[in-house]
């Protein structure tokens, strides 16, 4: 990655070989895939993923045999993300978060409020 000390993406073994085996599964050839904004709902931002080309205007990451992209001003405001396992989220199935989220963030953005 271009310029910084951290790292985009923070998967773990258990992680990395269910995401593989899900761009498998989908035929996603090359393994190359961009992180983006997806929205914002009740629990704050959420993140989705697209096959994509790399721009100037973002960082590039390689693990094993995946390039995940992510534009510098969404790693700039989110400091990177990390990919759980199904298992390791508790069997809620897999999960895309970022390390980084504003504390302000969540239910402001609901008309109705949120349910606890």
């Amino acid at each position: 990655m271009n310029n910084t000390t951290m790292s985009l993406i923070d998967i773990s073994d258990a992680g990395y070989n269910e995401f593989n085996d899900l761009l498998e599964a989908n035929e996603i050839e090359p393994k190359v895939v961009r992180l983006a904004l997806a929205g914002f709902g009740c629990s704050g931002p959420r993140f989705g993923l697209m096959v994509d080309e790399a721009t100037d205007n973002d960082y590039v990451e390689v693990l094993k045999d995946v390039t995940f992209i992510v534009s510098k001003d969404l790693y700039d405001e989110y400091q990177g993300f990390v990919i759980l396992s199904d298992e390791e989220n508790f069997g809620g199935g897999m999960s895309l978060r970022p390390r980084k989220i504003d504390d302000a963030s969540g239910c402001s953005t609901c008309a109705t409020g949120c349910a606890v």
